[in-house]
């Protein structure tokens, strides 16, 4: 192929237009997270200081976290921990795990990775005792209001009576949460919140806080605030009232935000403990509730840190399975929790990083499959001893008792394409066919697959235009690429990749214009075919 000639100062007029593109910042990579904490998974980040979180923020968009949950961040009672941050004096911003300045940097430095943040708020009591009794911390304006402030009702001892569970004391005196003052200061808190740029925010114990149906406007408000919201409904929220009771209660809370299974959540954990067979529906979704209403997890900071946590003495593999399973569902989000390493509940202290497993390949493999796959069929059941969430393009394969073991499950209802594919997390190929996938699930017991293998075509490596031609166009077109004026596709970019090195950059672009000047660029592949490397 004859090439043309480019004076030196062409292309050094070139290589200096480009030096605008030299050099990384969070802005200039897409970690193909969701665009919204409505379709992405979080990562509760139970404990951690602003500054520890901000600090892990390049790991946590890598690992495909769209969101982080941070501890509650308002002023509280008692001492080092972890449970005291769930005793506020009142309804201020700042704490030991950082001050409201802290969480303003730290959602600035979150926004360039594309993750959002939301916080754990506290709004149904403040700090005090069962009976009613306030602690002398609690700020002035609950102790001068007491009368009005509180429902002054005792101590919730009948779970099963709706009343009481959202007007009597769970451990601490319950707000007034029909009182309009009440729910202005809350409101006033969740505005600042925003204005410090989180997305969005989790609301403790919130089944203790009463519904309009009830003559009660705290959510009604809440919800007209524009943020993701999600909250803590723990098991019924009229205890054993009845199905139809509580399917009408939890119906409404999903009216004005989105709330946690925690009894899904609980079955799949408890299936993948046992390696049994697991339901494929949610139990709020068997009681009429929208997946996209519902919160999963595998494990919770309830179920790790109190005293009867039942999940902390489970293997750490087991828990990556249960969530492999929730995480790859649709439409749902599902907590990932940072485990402290403590077990014992009064040696779990705030302010101590917890673990980053959250890295690991099979988590963050989980996580990249289920943005990859927003909008996308769903098909979940259980098939050759393994748990297998299908989705239109792609599965989540967890074995439910070996690993490093070859498996064949269904490929049901031909959602995934017929192709070869290779498993995000051991790298190991898997065959799918029209009635089957077969392949080798490694030590994790989970494998991921969505990404099929392409029939690479035999492109000329530095045509970028895919004209079968060597050109300044070529380069300019890089150029454009790596200042977001356009995307090159797939195929561009691989015939872009100049120095093989499964990136476009600068050193592409330059390469190009020293091969059209016929000199010499080290490592340039440029002119060759890919079937001649």
């Amino acid at each position: 192929m004859k090439k043309k000639t480019v004076s030196l100062i062409l292309i050094l007029c070139m290589l200096f237009s480009c030096l605008t593109a030299v050099g990384f910042s969070a802005e200039s990579k897409d970690y193909g997270l969701a665009k919204s904490c409505e379709d992405g998974n979080i990562l509760h980040c139970f404990n951690w200081t602003l500054a520890q979180i901000k600090e892990e923020l390049p790991n946590i968009a890598e690992a495909g976290f769209t969101s982080v949950q941070t501890s509650p961040l308002q002023s509280h009672d008692g001492n080092t921990q972890w449970y005291w941050l769930y005793q506020p004096k009142g309804f201020t911003i700042g704490n030991e795990l950082g001050s409201y300045d802290d969480l303003r940097a730290l959602c600035t430095e979150a926004h360039k990775y594309g993750v959002k943040i939301i916080v754990d708020v506290v709004a149904n009591h403040v700090a005090g005792s069962k009976t009613g009794n306030l602690a002398n911390s609690v700020e002035n304006v609950f102790k001068t209001n007491k009368s009005t402030y509180f429902h002054n009702m005792g101590e919730c001892t009948n779970y099963n009576n709706r009343y009481d569970v959202t007007h009597k004391n769970i451990g601490m005196p319950d707000l007034n949460s029909e009182n309009t003052a009440i729910q202005n200061m809350v409101a006033a808190m969740i505005e600042q919140y925003k204005a410090a740029g989180v997305d969005g925010i989790r609301w403790d114990a919130a089944k203790h806080i009463s519904l309009p149906s009830e003559n009660c406007a705290f959510w009604d408000k809440m919800s007209k605030i524009d943020m993701y919201q999600y909250g803590e409904i723990l098991d019924n929220p009229a205890g054993d009232s009845g199905t139809t009771v509580n399917k009408n209660l939890m119906n409404e809370y999903a009216q004005y935000i989105r709330v946690t299974d925690s009894k899904y959540s609980s079955t799949i954990m408890t299936a993948v403990r046992d390696g049994s067979n697991a339901k494929s529906t949610g139990y709020w979704n068997r009681q009429g509730l929208s997946t996209d209403r519902l919160i999963y997890w595998a494990e919770s900071h309830d179920t790790y840190s109190n005293t009867d946590g039942w999940t902390k003495n489970i293997n750490q593999n087991k828990i990556d399975r249960a969530y492999a399973i929730l995480g790859a569902r649709a439409d749902a989000q599902s907590l990932y929790l940072s485990r402290p390493f403590e077990k014992n509940h009064t040696s779990i202290y705030y302010g101590k990083k917890g673990s980053t497993h959250f890295t690991s390949k099979e988590v963050a493999a989980v996580n990249h499959f289920h943005n990859a796959m927003i909008g996308k069929e769903e098909k979940y059941s259980n098939s050759g001893g393994c748990y297998v969430v299908w989705r239109q393009g792609g599965a989540v394969i967890v074995s439910m008792k070996d690993s490093d073991i070859d498996v064949t499950v269904s490929n049901n209802g031909k959602l995934v394409p017929v192709g070869t594919y290779l498993d995000e997390v051991s790298g190991s190929a898997f065959t799918v066919t029209e009635t089957s996938i077969t392949g080798h699930i490694g030590a994790s017991g989970i494998a991921v697959i969505y990404n099929k293998e392409p029939d690479t075509p035999d492109l000329l490596i530095g045509d970028t235009s895919l004209d079968e031609h060597l050109d300044v166009d070529d380069a300019t077109l890089i150029q454009r690429h790596l200042d977001a004026i356009i995307t090159l596709p797939d195929d561009k970019q691989l015939a872009a990749d100049a120095d093989r090195d499964g990136q476009v950059t600068i050193v592409d672009a330059t390469a190009i214009q020293w091969y059209l000047a016929e000199m010499d660029y080290s490592g340039s592949k440029v002119g060759k075919r890919l079937s001649e490397l």
